[in-house]
């Protein structure tokens, strides 16, 4: 995704990994932070949905090519403007 971003913006985004440390630290002060750990485990383990509804719905599964998807949600998000 890091990639997809940095190609779509044409700099040289960082990324860096997300501080559960101070998620931690700020329980106490921050419930969202709560709910948060609490979710964490989406971060870290692979979730599989079927599309078999979807596809039975519509014929075929839509297909967005991701650098177009992640181009337009920068442009919706007025954080990149599209060429």
């Amino acid at each position: 995704m890091v990639e997809v971003i940095r190609a779509a913006t044409q700099r040289a985004t960082q990324a860096k990994a997300f501080p559960w440390s101070l998620v931690t630290a700020a329980l106490p002060f921050v419930p969202l932070f709560r709910e948060m750990r609490e979710l964490r485990y989406l971060w870290q383990t692979p979730i599989r949905m079927s599309n078999r509804r979807l596809v039975e719905a519509l014929g075929q599964e839509p297909h967005t090519l991701l650098d177009s998807a992640v181009r337009a949600t920068l442009a919706g998000l007025e954080l990149f403007r599209s060429k």
